[in-house]
């Protein structure tokens, strides 16, 4: 209750407390009473003025973070660029050559410009590729359908059970087909959450191990060509066509997750 309040579960989890509340008058009157109490404590609590101490202390922490995540090089070099900032006793006023007197507002606003700057730069030689980062996310969520136990929301192997299910939960219609006769079977089917949206998961079967295939709309620029990612013992496997993205992610071999993407592009309407 507390996790669903605030916002903190997943998308099936919420669901499945939403119907719950709406079958159990009990819980109903429990949440009810749970968002009163939240909204009272949210309209009656104090308010408190942050003191003009905590400015300093943040501008402080702001100059020891630029001088410890920096590169060495911008370390060097911001001090020199803003003296003011990184000086033993920083001032509160100092006067430039034309006349005009620095504030205190401005001189918070010229530590964040460069925090921005420096933190930019640090983004980009330490931040791993977006598929990287998509990677870490899909085998998660195929590893947590196992281990939870929800491997599917409407399970069935009728490809005409499964996609009129998922059709009426997501903004777009995935394909599906059974490739039971390819060795492949439908397992069912469920929602999940990836890439900041929505999206279909279909569940196939080989050999008593696995498949998730996510499946949800393509950007004008996906990218067309296959690609294979191995990591943590899983196989992963990229395609993408003008209407959808695929990612099949299982701990099958190789070769039977590439079997699987030919055989399922095959079967699919646009092709």
């Amino acid at each position: 209750m507390d996790g669903y309040l605030d916002r903190e579960l997943d998308l099936i989890t919420n669901q499945k407390i939403e119907q719950h509340l709406r079958d159990c008058r009990n819980c109903d009157q429990a949440y009810k009473a749970h968002g009163s109490l939240v909204r009272a404590i949210r309209d009656g609590a104090p308010y408190y003025k942050a003191p003009a101490k905590l400015r300093e202390r943040i501008q402080s922490s702001l100059r020891q973070e630029i001088a410890k995540k920096s590169p060495r090089s911008v370390s060097r070099n911001i001090p020199s660029l803003f003296p003011s900032l990184f000086s033993a006793r920083p001032r509160w006023t100092r006067t430039v050559s034309f006349g005009t007197p620095w504030s205190g507002l401005a001189l918070a606003a010229a530590i964040v410009f460069a925090a921005i700057i420096t933190f930019n730069l640090m983004s980009r030689l330490q931040r791993p590729g977006n598929d990287q980062f998509l990677a870490t996310q899909l085998i998660a969520s195929h590893a947590r359908s196992l281990m939870a136990n929800h491997l599917t929301d409407v399970a069935s192997s009728d490809q005409h059970t499964v996609k009129p299910w998922l059709d009426t939960k997501l903004d777009f219609a995935p394909p599906v087909v059974d490739l039971s006769s390819e060795g492949f079977p439908l397992i069912g089917g469920r929602l999940d959450y990836l890439d900041n949206r929505p999206v279909a998961a279909l569940v196939y079967e080989r050999r008593k191990h696995f498949i998730n295939l996510f499946v949800w709309p393509a950007s004008s620029d996906a990218a067309t060509a296959p690609k294979t990612i191995t990591r943590q013992g899983y196989q992963l496997l990229h395609w993408a066509d003008s209407d959808f993205n695929y990612w099949a992610v299982s701990d099958v071999n190789a070769n039977d997750l590439q079997t699987f993407k030919q055989q399922f592009e095959t079967r699919t309407p646009h092709h």
